[in-house]
C-alpha cells in the first residue's frame, strides 16, 4: 500500500489522549497493529473500552482473529494505527494481558497525528483489484498492440487495470499500448467507467493528466534476463458526487485492511 502523508504532530497532553481514547472506544473504531520493532504481520482489532489494569489506566482491544491474537505475547511492544479518523493516527504501547477475543494494552504517552494529503495513493492488489474502461478505446482484435481480444470475454477485454487509486484519480498500468497512443488525442474531460469488486459500474468523469513508457528489468530462469516494457497512464477525476466518493472510500478502507490477519 502507497500512501502520501503531510505534516506530523504530537498529541502528549495526558488529558487530551484520554478524551481521544475515549471517543476512539466509544465509537469501536477499527485498528491495525503490528510489532513496533520488526511488524511485518499486520492484524486488525477494535477498540472497546476504557478500564483499569493493576491500578494504572489501559484499554480493551478486541474483535481480533485466534490467528492474530497467536502473535502477540505479554510485554511485546506494538505499533497502532487508527482507522476512519480525518488524519492519521498511530501512537505504540505494550501488551499487558490477553484476554477474550483481544488483548489489554497500557494507555499511551503520546498519539502521532499525521495529516492525510488530499489524495493519498493505495496499492491496489491481486485480491481486490480494479478496473477503468473508455467509451473512446475498444480492443480490437486485428490491432497488434491491443491486449488478446476474445468475443467470449465481452467488455472485459476493454477493462484496464488500476495500480493505484485514490480519492482523486488513477494510474492505470498495461502492457499494451493501443490505450495510450489511442488516448493522445484526447485531451478534454471525458466520461469513464471505474470497476470495483462487487459494484456496478461507477460512472466517472476526469481528464488524462500524464502517459508514460517504463522498461522493466525481468530475471528469467530459461532465458536469463530481459526487459518488459510497461506503459502507464495518469487519470484524474472531476466532480465526484457523494455516491461516488462513499463508494471509492469503501474500496480504499478494504485495501488499507486487506494484507492484516
Amino acid at each position: 500500500m502507497s500512501q502520501d502523508l503531510g505534516a506530523s504532530s504530537k498529541i502528549s497532553n495526558p488529558d487530551s489522549i484520554s478524551r481521544l481514547v475515549a471517543r476512539m472506544c466509544d465509537g469501536n473504531m477499527q485498528i491495525l497493529l503490528r510489532h513496533r520493532d520488526s511488524g511485518k504481520v499486520t492484524i486488525r482489532g477494535a477498540f472497546i473500552k476504557l478500564g483499569k489494569f493493576k491500578q494504572n489506566s489501559a484499554i480493551l482491544i478486541g474483535k481480533m482473529s485466534e490467528v492474530g491474537l497467536s502473535k502477540l505475547d505479554l510485554g511485546m511492544p506494538i505499533k497502532v494505527e487508527v482507522l476512519g479518523m480525518p488524519s492519521q493516527i498511530t501512537f505504540q504501547t505494550t501488551v499487558l494481558e490477553k484476554a477474550a477475543g483481544g488483548i489489554i494494552c497500557a494507555m499511551p504517552r503520546s498519539l502521532l497525528s499525521t495529516e492525510r494529503r488530499t489524495n493519498s495513493r493505495f496499492r491496489v492488489t491481486q485480491n481486490l483489484m480494479a478496473f477503468m474502461s473508455f467509451s473512446f478505446w475498444k480492443a480490437q482484435q486485428t490491432d497488434p498492440s491491443s491486449p488478446p481480444y476474445f468475443s467470449s470475454y465481452g467488455g472485459i477485454s476493454n477493462w484496464v487495470s488500476i495500480a493505484d487509486i485514490s480519492l482523486g484519480g488513477v494510474c492505470l498500468v498495461t502492457r499494451f499500448p493501443s490505450l495510450i497512443n489511442a488516448s493522445e488525442t484526447h485531451t478534454e474531460p471525458m466520461e469513464c467507467s471505474l470497476h470495483l469488486p462487487m459494484t456496478a459500474p461507477i460512472r466517472m468523469d476526469g481528464i488524462i493528466r500524464w502517459r508514460r513508457k517504463i522498461k522493466n528489468r525481468i530475471e528469467d530462469e530459461f532465458v536469463g534476463e530481459r526487459f518488459q516494457l510497461e506503459y502507464r497512464l495518469g487519470f484524474e477525476f472531476a466532480d465526484v458526487g457523494d455516491a461516488q466518493q462513499q463508494k471509492l472510500r469503501h474500496f480504499i478502507r478494504q485495501l488499507t485492511v486487506a494484507e492484516a490477519i
